[in-house]
């Protein structure tokens, strides 16, 4: 990415545009590879919120849990993430969501981690969704907060300088 383009992408006052631009710039150098192990600890807290937020928030967590994750086979990094920029009731629900497997482990087997994950009222699961996707909008602006506090570290990356 040029750094034309760069200052592009950084130049907009609107968080999701900044937040969801710096994600596609994330993946385009990354050649699509979402791999959490292989970014650096900015580019990956904004690969994990935003494409696990998006997977959410289209099915909850249980789409999230019938996939995997590149790198953060558990989603530790990624429940990490939404409490290291501040996203307190999205990173809540995700520590509830791990909780509802022994030991907050996850199966590395997606069939399982489905299996024990729905074996849980729906009640349950549904009130740890709702909590998620009430911090959405604070989710969005503290994730731009953090895309905007480390813009040189994300720069270097996306430059490849």
């Amino acid at each position: 990415m040029s750094k034309s383009d760069v200052d592009t992408l950084f130049a907009t006052d609107d968080d999701f545009d900044l937040c969801d631009g710096v994600f596609c710039a994330i993946a385009d150098r990354t050649g699509n590879e979402i791999n959490l192990a292989n970014e650096p600890e900015h580019c990956r807290t904004v690969t994990a919120i935003w494409h696990s937020g998006g997977i959410i928030g289209n099915g909850g967590f249980q789409y999230l849990f019938e996939g995997d994750f590149n790198g953060d086979p558990g989603y530790r990094l990624t429940a990490d993430a939404y409490k290291s920029i501040g996203a307190e009731e999205s990173h809540a629900a995700f520590t509830a969501a791990l909780a509802l497997f022994p030991d907050s482990v996850l199966p590395t087997d997606s069939g399982e981690r489905l299996r024990i994950f729905q074996s849980h009222p729906e009640e349950t699961r549904n009130q740890i969704n709702s909590q998620f996707w009430n911090g959405d909008d604070d989710v969005r602006r503290l994730l731009a907060t953090h895309i905007r506090s480390h813009e040189s570290e994300i720069r270097s990356f996306l430059t490849g300088m």
